[in-house]
């Protein structure tokens, strides 16, 4: 896939290949947040045929990681997941323990002298929103956690977008970046990083596509 910011070339996106751009031009950075957190006319998404695709199917932005909220993010979906991944003796097992709740709280209400009735309706997703399935809390304080979340996340939802990260050199020693990219290998995902440098570093990026766009709205790429 492709990611235009017009005027300049399109960047590429492809699976088990990390894509990052940087700049040192200001306008040219907020442009491209704007443009890529809300659709604008100057950003355009296209598939490897450079025909045009749905903007909001094609993009998820995660951006700054200490903004990144993983159960905000993922937790509807995954609980979509759980519930469609259950069998047939695992449903049974959860339909027998909602029967012995509503037993015991339907035994509780008889001593009362109200005209109390416990519902029987069987929801699966309610049931799972109770029980809170979420991300560890301890995964907030490690970025190279949220990352590899994140991306281990789409890959096991089947989420076939561009994920969107901000800044991730702020975050990751050299040796965790070049685990994140072993690991994007690994998966048939795509994932497109922005960052704001002062000047181009292909040698960090040398396993990566990398595009940087200088004050002088010079274009330097390393496909």
């Amino acid at each position: 896939m492709n990611i235009t910011l017009y005027p300049f070339q399109p960047f590429t996106i492809t699976p088990n290949k990390i894509t990052v751009f940087s700049t040192n031009a200001v306008s040219v950075y907020t442009k491209l947040i704007t443009g890529l957190k809300t659709e604008q006319e100057a950003l355009k998404i296209s598939n490897e045929d450079y025909q045009l695709v749905d903007f909001n199917k094609s993009i998820l932005w995660i951006g700054d990681l200490a903004t990144a909220d993983l159960n905000q993010l993922f937790q509807k979906q995954l609980l979509k997941k759980i519930s469609n991944d259950l069998n047939d003796t695992q449903r049974q097992t959860l339909v027998q323990l909602d029967n012995q709740i509503r037993t015991a709280i339907s035994d509780t209400i008889l001593m009362y002298d109200l005209s109390l009735t416990v519902g029987q309706e069987w929801n699966i997703s309610k049931l799972l929103k109770y029980i809170s399935v979420k991300f560890f809390n301890s995964i907030q304080a490690d970025p190279y956690g949220i990352i590899e979340n994140i991306v281990k996340t789409v890959s096991e939802l089947n989420n076939n977008k561009i994920i969107i990260l901000m800044n991730v050199s702020h975050y990751l020693s050299i040796s965790q970046f070049n685990e994140l990219v072993r690991l994007i290998a690994s998966l048939d995902l795509k994932l497109f990083i922005i960052e704001f440098l002062e000047n181009a570093i292909p040698q960090k990026y040398q396993d990566c596509r990398y595009y940087h766009i200088d004050r002088d709205y010079v274009e330097w790429r390393y496909d």
